[in-house]
C-alpha cells in the first residue's frame, strides 16, 4: 500500500522507471539458466535449417522443461506466507534476533528452497509440509530511534525447481517496530533528580526492621542512607531496602530536562541505560518531562512503557 501511495503522489514520468526497476527483478536468469536457454535456441536454429525431426523433438522437450520450470516455480512462492515476530526490546544501533515464520498453504504439495531476505541477513528454508509453518531467526539491526515499518525490506524468492531462475514474489507482511535509544552508560548520580531538604528528612528518619520488605542489589545512585548494611555485610555487596507501603519510596525519578539539555539523543541514550539497569536488580525508577512527573515503578511493564517514550520523543 506505501508503495502504490508513493506512486501515485509522483508525476507519469518518474513512474517508469521505478516501475521497470521494480519488475525486473521478478524474474532472474542464473547461469544455468543461460546456459539452458542458450542450447535451446542454438537447437532450434539448427533444427530449422536442417528440418531434422529429431532435433525439432529435443528442441521441443528442453522448451517443455522450461515452460514446465516457471510454473511449477511460482506455484511454489505464490503459497508461502511469511510474518515476522520482534521481541519486545529492540534498541538502536544493537542486534535483534528476528523469527521469520513460512507458512505453506497449499494443503497437499509441500514448498522447496524458499529464501526470505530481510535487510543483509536471510533465512533459508529448504522444504516446508504441507500446511506447516516453518521458523528461523536471523538477525536485524536498526541505525536509529524511533516507530520503523517492515515491510518493503522483506522479500520472498526460490530457485525452485531446477536452478534456471530466481524468481522473487511480493509479500503481506508487515510489523510496526518501536525502537528504542541505544543504552549508554552513565554516572548515577548524573541523571536523577537530586534530593531535596525533605527528602533527606525522610531518608534519615529512624525506620524500624519491620517496615523493611525486602533488600535488592544496589543501583548506581542510590540514596547511601537506604543501604541495608546487615545484609551488604553478610554478602559482601551492596544491598538497598525495599520499604513497606510501595516501591516508590525507594525510587529514584530520571531528571530527563537535565539529560536533554545538551545532547538530545544522547540524552536519551542515557536514560535508556539507567532504566534498563535499575530494573535488572528491581529497583524503581521514574522520570520528570518539563512539567509531567511518571511516579517510580518497577517491573517488565513499566519499563517497557518508559523506554517507549524515550524511542518516540520528538524535540
Amino acid at each position: 500500500m506505501s508503495k502504490n501511495r508513493r506512486m501515485s503522489e509522483n508525476s507519469s514520468a518518474p513512474q517508469e522507471p521505478e516501475r521497470a526497476a521494480r519488475w525486473k527483478d521478478v524474474i532472474r536468469v542464473r547461469r544455468p539458466g543461460s546456459v539452458y536457454i542458450a542450447i535451446s535456441i542454438v537447437l532450434g536454429v539448427v533444427a530449422v535449417n536442417s528440418t531434422n525431426n529429431l532435433l525439432y523433438l529435443v528442441t521441443t522437450v528442453l522448451l517443455g522443461y522450461m515452460l514446465g520450470s516457471g510454473v511449477a516455480g511460482r506455484r511454489n512462492v505464490r503459497s508461502a506466507e511469511v510474518s515476522l515476530t520482534f521481541p519486545d526490546e529492540v534498541y538502536a544501533h544493537v542486534p535483534c534476533p528476528v523469527s521469520v515464520h513460512v507458512r505453506n498453504k497449499n494443503r497437499f504439495a509441500s514448498l522447496f528452497l524458499i529464501d526470505v531476505s530481510l535487510g543483509e541477513g536471510s533465512a533459508f528454508f529448504g522444504s516446508i509440509p504441507p500446511g506447516q509453518t516453518e521458523s528461523k531467526t536471523l538477525f536485524i539491526t536498526f541505525p536509529v530511534r524511533g516507530r520503523r515499518v517492515v515491510d518493503d525490506d522483506v522479500r520472498l524468492s526460490s530457485i525452485y525447481p531446477f536452478n534456471f531462475f530466481v524468481r522473487w514474489w511480493a509479500t503481506d507482511c508487515r510489523e510496526d517496530v518501536t525502537v528504542f535509544p541505544y543504552p549508554l552508560r552513565c554516572e548515577g548520580d548524573a541523571v536523577f533528580v537530586q534530593e531535596g531538604p525533605d527528602d533527606d528528612r525522610d531518608a534519615a528518619a529512624p525506620i524500624g526492621d519491620a517496615d523493611v520488605v525486602g533488600v535488592r542489589a544496589y543501583v548506581e545512585g542510590d540514596s547511601m542512607k537506604r543501604i541495608h548494611w546487615k545484609s551488604s555485610a553478610r554478602t559482601g555487596k551492596l544491598k538497598t531496602r525495599l520499604y513497606d507501603g510501595g516501591g516508590a519510596q525507594s525510587g529514584r525519578i530520571i531528571d530527563m530536562d537535565r539529560l536533554l539539555a545538551d545532547e538530545v539523543e544522547r540524552g536519551l541514550s542515557m536514560a535508556a541505560w539507567t532504566i534498563t539497569e535499575s530494573m535488572k536488580s528491581g529497583a524503581a525508577v521514574g522520570m520528570r518531562w518539563r512539567d509531567r512527573v511518571i511516579p517510580p515503578a518497577a517491573g517488565r511493564t513499566h519499563k517497557l512503557e518508559l523506554l517507549r517514550r524515550l524511542a518516540l520523543y520528538v524535540a
